[in-house]
Formats: C-alpha cells, sequence, structure tokens
C-alpha cells in the first residue's frame, strides 16, 4: 500500500480520532469516502452518521455487492473484515489517499495489522500481541507469487491458480510452516486485492489439512533450495 494507514478501536475515542485523522489526510478539492458493509450499520455511531449527513465533501457507500470508491480522498471503513478490505482495494486503490480501519473483530484484522503496521488511534491494547511473523522462506515465496501471477486476474483457476497452488505444494512438501490468515495479511499488504487475498488464505488450509487444489505444473525439487538461498544471501 502506497498510502499511510491507520487502525481505529471501536469507542468514542477511537471513532473520533479516525474522523480526525482522515480530515488531516485530505487535501483541497478531496472527498472522504465512509464505508460501512450495510447502509444500516451507519446508525450504530452518531458521529459518523452526523459526519456523513452534515458535510457535502462526505460519501457513504456500503460493502454489499462491492464499493466504488468515487472520489478521490481518505477513506473511512467502519467494521470491514480483511475480505472486505480486498474488495475495496480493488475496485477504488487508485483514488484512495489514506486509509483508517475501525475494528469490531481485532482477531480478524490482527494479520492485515501485523504487515501493515498502520497508525494505531483510540485505544490501543488490542495490538499489543500481533500474528507471529512468517518464515523467511514463505516471504520470499509470496514476493515470487506477487511478481508472477498478473493481479488484474482471479487466482481461483488458469495461469495464475496454477503458479500459486504449485509453490504452496512445494513450500509444505519442504515441510515449511504456513499461516492462512498471516499470508493472507501480508499480500493485503503488498497489491494484492479483490478475492484473492481470501484465496490464497483457503488453498493454504486445503493444502495443510491435506487436500492438494489441482495445479497443472509442479515446481522443480530445488525450488525450496533456491527460496532458502534467497533468504541467506539477504540476511
Amino acid at each position: 500500500m502506497n498510502y499511510p494507514c491507520a487502525v481505529a478501536s471501536d469507542d468514542a475515542e477511537g471513532i473520533s480520532a479516525a474522523i480526525d485523522w482522515c480530515c488531516e489526510n485530505m487535501q483541497d478539492g478531496d472527498t472522504l469516502t465512509v464505508w460501512t458493509s450495510l447502509k444500516s450499520n451507519l446508525r450504530n455511531w452518531s458521529e459518523l452518521e452526523q459526519l456523513v449527513n452534515r458535510h457535502s465533501n462526505v460519501e457513504h457507500v456500503t460493502g454489499r455487492g462491492g464499493a466504488s470508491v468515487r472520489g478521490t480522498g481518505p477513506v473511512l471503513m467502519a467494521w470491514p473484515d480483511m475480505a472486505d478490505i480486498g474488495e475495496l482495494v480493488q475496485y477504488g486503490s487508485h483514488r484512495i489517499r489514506a486509509l483508517c480501519v475501525i475494528t469490531w473483530n481485532e482477531d480478524g484484522l490482527r494479520p492485515w495489522v501485523t504487515a501493515v503496521q498502520p497508525a494505531v488511534l483510540g485505544d490501543g491494547s488490542a495490538w499489543e500481541d500481533l500474528t507471529p511473523e512468517l518464515d523467511p522462506v514463505v516471504i520470499e515465496a509470496l514476493k515470487s507469487m506477487t511478481l508472477t501471477i498478473n493481479h488484474n486476474n482471479t487466482i481461483s483457476a488458469g495461469f495464475e491458480k496454477d503458479t500459486v497452488v504449485s509453490i504452496l505444494l512445494a513450500l509444505h512438501d519442504g515441510g515449511i510452516r504456513m499461516e492462512s490468515e498471516a499470508m493472507q495479511g501480508w499480500a493485503l499488504a503488498n497489491g494484492w486485492s479483490g478475492k484473492n487475498p481470501s484465496h490464497l488464505a483457503k488453498y493454504v488450509e486445503d493444502i495443510n489439512a491435506g487436500k492438494h487444489p489441482r495445479s497443472r505444473h509442479a515446481l522443480r525439487r530445488d525450488y525450496i533450495e533456491g527460496l532458502r538461498r534467497q533468504v541467506a544471501d539477504g540476511a
């Protein structure tokens, strides 16, 4: 992500700080986009509802069916999960100047927070414990995937699926520990969007459970050793 990010606690202090942070990241002519999953969710906090209803440069969008960011400026996402962030970035990343997320389920966002390391607003006690770090070999593999696949395509089919699945199977066969949610968070922080981060996590879960998603090609046995050499060379 090439824009500042923040995470705010779901309380009066956090929401007030989130609004202030978004306003500080606005420029002349910007629109502040407020995202909620459903239109009715806006009523959960009167301060957010008033923000949308009283200001002409604030727009409310909902995640039902995908959300399009129509105006350039900061985005305030209220109570999303990682899949919601992926879809929002897919449809509007070129218009997002800054992204602030108000939490409702800290565990569901912990991998994203760990990978992105956003500014913490309000009560930050939930983030004292973050997701364990990914194995460096897994990170090298994720970097390879990121550079190889076409991010305009889904990884649920075709060349993109073959590439991702073959690398994941090689990691598994090489005895490398894979954490599905941590890898999903890393993907979100490194240019993946839409449903692809969720698909990545599902492939990892299936492989860890002993299932083998189909791939039309397999990697050479020395692939993992090549990744280990890259890690060693970068140390």
